[in-house]
């Protein structure tokens, strides 16, 4: 019988043959030679994580909003303070580069909130 840290790393690694690309029937003939347990074994983990890997959210949400130019902006004005109290010359001249771009982006807000606007 399996600890459950042993099915979570079973499971880890048949998740990451999976989002490989690797075929079902190679991960389950993988999994059986590989943690020596048998093929309905490997088929049930296979459906276990592909039932997982359906529920996650490892992508975007489809009621995200789009990134905007004010929030951009005031991530970069944040990266750039910090730069300049420890004095990083070079980070600032690359987000002074970063802040003009951003700014020329034709975002819908209109309003910056960079200092150098």
């Amino acid at each position: 019988m399996a600890t459950p840290q042993q099915i979570a790393a079973r499971h880890s690694v048949i998740r990451a043959w999976l989002e490989s690309g690797i075929r079902p029937s190679d991960a389950a003939t993988q999994a059986s030679v590989r943690f020596q347990i048998s093929r309905s074994t490997a088929y049930e983990d296979l459906k276990k994580v592909s039932a997982d890997i359906d529920l996650s959210d490892d992508g975007p949400a489809t009621d995200e909003e789009p990134i905007s130019q004010t929030s951009v902006l005031a991530s970069l004005q944040h990266h750039f303070n910090i730069a300049a109290a420890t004095g990083d010359v070079k980070a600032m001249a690359q987000l002074v580069t970063a802040i003009d771009r951003a700014k020329k982006w034709s975002a819908p807000c209109q309003t910056s909130a960079s200092p150098f606007a």
